[in-house]
């Protein structure tokens, strides 16, 4: 049986990810640059071995079936649960992020099918919004810029068929982080 917070959960998910999003870029939107993890203003990274500990029970007591929805497999799929630097490049239509584990990956705005996901992505009252459906796993990551274009708040909240995974990664711009110090 289903949790009623994990239906609820579904079902705003499900109308979030059915409403409009604007895809022209807001003016002053920019997130090209590089990006360092403000820590203290972030959430812990998540404890993949504490889920997979909770998972594996799950799977025992027949409550988790689907090894594939498994919340030990956010931070694989939403790099920016675990990245401490980002680089970014934003065009007109799209956005490039390269994260500190070398990990690539191409945003287009609008409505897009990549490796088995399906994304949506646009603009909410003034953030970034980008809704990912795969099979039973669904999330949304909501990119808000702040301090005059000089943090970066990216709030991920993942509905997998095992948990729910909440995060909050703050980043503060490079030259403002003092990451120009820290280029290769």
């Amino acid at each position: 049986m289903i949790p009623a917070r994990t239906a609820l959960l579904a079902v705003l998910l499900f109308l979030a990810a059915c409403a409009p999003l604007d895809t022209r870029v807001p003016a002053g939107f920019d997130l090209t640059g590089e990006w360092l993890l403000d820590e203290s203003a972030s959430d812990a990274p998540l404890d993949l071995d504490a889920i997979r500990s909770r998972e594996d029970r799950n799977v025992v007591r027949g409550r988790q079936t689907n090894a594939a929805a498994s919340a030990a497999f956010v931070v694989q799929d939403f790099p920016v649960l675990g990245a401490k630097r980002l680089s970014i490049e934003q065009s007109a239509d799209s956005l490039g992020i390269r994260y500190d584990d070398g990990i690539y990956r191409d945003v287009s705005w609008g409505l897009r099918e990549r490796d088995f996901w399906t994304v949506r992505a646009g603009w909410e009252e003034g953030a970034l919004v980008v809704y990912s459906s795969r099979g039973e796993v669904k999330g949304v990551e909501t990119l808000r810029l702040g301090s005059g274009g000089r943090r970066l708040d990216v709030e991920v909240r993942v509905d997998t068929a095992a948990e729910d995974v909440r995060g909050v990664r703050v980043f503060r711009r490079g030259e403002q982080a003092g990451l120009s110090e820290v280029r290769p």
